[in-house]
């Protein structure tokens, strides 16, 4: 059993000076960590569904299971000073009976501090 959910989506910071991080590099599939973002530079940041293609070498490099997606893109625009909101969330259930542990849907979040922010589940959908 899979001690995770798959990621369906992935992060991409875009910089004032045109330069963007991807978490996942698209040439390799490695693995860019959300500390390696310079918060300072930032001028959008996303969640974008997987292409079959960066699927296939996130597994082949990391080999972290991903899923492939025709979901839509989630991105906010940062003014100088604003502070990001984005990280993934999801619960862990214990199934104390038969011993199993139950992983939850992720939610992806992103906004602004302050601002409105996006609860986005796995298919894509915005939550209330």
């Amino acid at each position: 059993m899979l001690g995770y959910r798959p990621l369906v989506y992935f992060w991409i910071a875009e910089y004032s000076d045109g330069s963007a991080l991807p978490q996942f590099d698209p040439q390799t599939g490695k693995e860019n960590r959300f500390s390696e973002v310079d918060q300072h530079k930032l001028a959008r940041f996303g969640w974008y569904p997987f292409s079959q293609q960066l699927a296939q070498k996130v597994w082949s490099t990391e080999k972290m299971l991903v899923v492939a997606s025709e979901n839509r893109s989630y991105s906010v625009t940062l003014q100088k000073g604003d502070k990001l909101v984005a990280y993934r969330t999801g619960t862990v259930k214990l199934q104390m009976r038969n011993g199993g542990v139950e992983h939850a849907e992720t939610v992806y979040v992103l906004g602004v501090n302050g601002k409105k922010v996006l609860y986005i589940d796995e298919g894509g959908n915005l939550i209330d």
